[in-house]
């Protein structure tokens, strides 16, 4: 991630990420009503690139880093990074996070920039059991909670605290390793946005300044917190292997408040 924060000062740059923001939000609305028992992550993958480029904007995570699809579709007890495959066959009785980023260039007094949104949201496949569906209500609390107070003059601090405040009332592994960031022309940007708030006895707080975008996204284990990585070098899963949700708006820091960008039509 890079070192350098992002602060968008015009309207038009403003502009650009609220329409990246609602295409994100519409792809991965149509990508959840496609959801169902029988459908492979590989046919949501499709189903998202086909849509984006519809649409005239770029799939942002394809290529990133070498990663290879549109979508990242983590199933049950996958944390993120989850790639999608054909043989991937969704039943009844799974969770999935869906997480889609959007790429749409623009002209920005005459140069042309790239402007991102980022969204994901855990749903359920067919009937799931109560424990998992708290579990998916309380990661988005944690999310919302995390919105509120991404207030001008606050500090990433407080958005981690609020996070973390829903996780431990509720019991929950909280995730360590991976987090919310900034966006930047390339994707991700500093500030990192940690999900706990002891990374901060290590590392400087930042201040919330009016024109930042950032992405906020807290990931809930249903068990510990701790978290292994697979042999595609990609896919993170929980080690204890019990379900995990993850949720994510992008958002613009206004001097009236947070406002959400990924918030679909």
């Amino acid at each position: 991630m890079k070192n350098n924060i992002f602060i968008y000062k015009t309207d038009e740059e403003k502009d650009y990420f609220r329409k990246a923001g609602k295409l994100a939000a519409n792809v991965l609305k149509e990508v959840c009503k496609a959801v169902k028992p029988g459908i492979s992550t590989w046919d949501l993958d499709v189903l998202a690139e086909a849509w984006i480029k519809d649409h005239g904007a770029i799939p942002t995570f394809k290529g990133y880093l070498g990663f290879p699809s549109t979508l990242c579709t983590s199933v049950n007890h996958e944390v993120v990074h989850g790639i999608p495959n054909n043989k991937k066959i969704l039943q009844s009785g799974d969770i999935i996070s869906i997480d889609v980023g959007v790429t749409l260039k623009g002209l920005v007094s005459g140069q042309e920039f790239k402007f991102v949104g980022d969204n994901a949201i855990t749903v359920p496949v067919g009937e799931i059991n109560e424990k998992v569906a708290n579990l998916l209500a309380d990661t988005k609390l944690g999310l919302e909670e995390g919105i509120k107070v991404s207030l001008k003059g606050n500090k990433i601090s407080d958005i981690a605290k609020a996070i973390e405040k829903v996780a431990k009332s509720k019991g929950y592994g909280l995730v360590r390793d991976f987090g919310g960031h900034g966006i930047g022309p390339e994707y991700h940007s500093a500030p990192f946005i940690p999900n706990y708030a002891d990374y901060f006895s290590l590392y400087d707080d930042c201040e919330i300044k009016e024109g930042m975008v950032l992405a906020i996204e807290p990931m809930f284990n249903l068990g510990i917190s701790d978290i292994r990585k697979l042999k595609d070098n990609w896919t993170i899963i929980t080690k204890d292997n019990k379900s995990s949700a993850h949720f994510e708006h992008s958002i613009l820091i206004t001097s009236e408040g947070p406002e959400i960008l990924t918030m679909a039509d």
